[in-house]
């Protein structure tokens, strides 16, 4: 959070977007042949080799390599735990990072993206307009990562309860909205940050803002993405590492040490979505373990850089 925002890793497979056909190699597959077959001469009525019949679109398999096979080396030597997932637009295909699946993960301040997402739900719902209080909260609480701010508009949407029932609309089937008054070992530190999720479940969230759907408006969507794409200079890391100039990235990160105590077992998390330069993509990683916070930036930083260069 603003303060809110281990173990060996391996690639854990790659899932077929919602709805497609295609059955995914797991790493390391070059695509297949064309179907191979001759063609009768109209000339000579000699014929080559029987034609082998092609392989219907739906059983047909794509071969593709997960951007995350290069830094599975990486996260295992950095003794975090790390888990990531990424949606490819072009191929329409989600690769997942995942070392321990079912390990908690905390959102620390990328929950407010969440927050965001339950108030446009609502005001969609309600067929009303933003008020001017609720635009200034919204644009301080994700371009400056404020945490009074994110606390004014969770209690405004109706708290965990509310959130939840947004997270479940949406997918997020792994995501618990956290109801405690404050993060255990704190009386500063609002509890919504304790919230519990997957990488899965944050690439589908910003998926709804990236792309068209059906609960959210252009307009609202819009109006997210250039808040996300307007981030404090000093919280541009993450999803946006590697990125070259000119190619747009909508992001939001949240950093928290898990032992306030001690301020070190830091949680970093980076989401977002990039686009232009031949890339389309939707982008979680969420970093549990690191010594200090600048570490765990780091590791975030060299994976993003990684995946951003694996799918070009």
């Amino acid at each position: 959070m603003a303060v809110i925002g281990a173990g060996c890793a391996s690639v854990s497979g790659v899932a077929p977007d919602s709805g497609s056909t295609a059955t995914v190699a797991q790493r390391n597959s070059s695509s297949p042949a064309s179907p191979s077959g001759g063609s009768s001469s109209p000339s000579t009525g000699h014929s080559s080799a029987p034609r082998s019949t092609p392989t219907p679109k739906s059983t047909r398999k794509l071969h593709l390599q997960s951007p995350f096979d290069g830094v599975a080396s990486y996260v295992a030597g950095t003794h975090y735990y790390i888990t990531a997932a990424v949606y490819d637009r072009k191929t329409g295909q989600t690769f997942v990072l995942d070392p321990k699946p079912g390990a908690v993960e905390r959102t620390a301040s990328i929950v407010k993206v969440e927050i965001m997402g339950d108030l446009f739900r609502e005001h969609e719902a309600d067929k009303q307009p933003l008020s001017d209080s609720d635009i200034s909260l919204l644009t301080t609480m994700i371009e400056n990562s404020d945490n009074d701010s994110a606390t004014s508009l969770w209690n405004e949407d109706g708290g965990a309860p509310s959130i939840q029932t947004f997270d479940d609309s949406i997918g997020m089937t792994g995501t618990t909205a956290s109801a405690d008054p404050w993060i255990p070992g704190s009386t500063d530190l609002p509890g919504w940050g304790w919230t519990s999720t997957t990488a899965r479940d944050q690439v589908r969230l910003v998926r709804d803002f990236a792309y068209k759907n059906k609960w959210i408006s252009d307009s609202y969507r819009e109006q997210g993405l250039h808040l996300m794409e307007s981030i404090e200079s000093d919280q541009d890391w993450g999803v946006s590492s590697g990125v070259p100039s000119g190619v747009t990235v909508a992001l939001k990160n949240g950093w928290l040490p898990i032992d306030l105590t001690n301020d070190t077992d830091w949680q970093i998390n980076s989401i977002g979505w990039v686009k232009g330069d031949g890339r389309d993509y939707v982008l979680a990683i969420l970093c549990q373990g690191s010594l200090s916070e600048g570490d765990g930036i780091a590791a975030v930083d060299h994976i993003a850089a990684q995946v951003y260069s694996a799918l070009g």
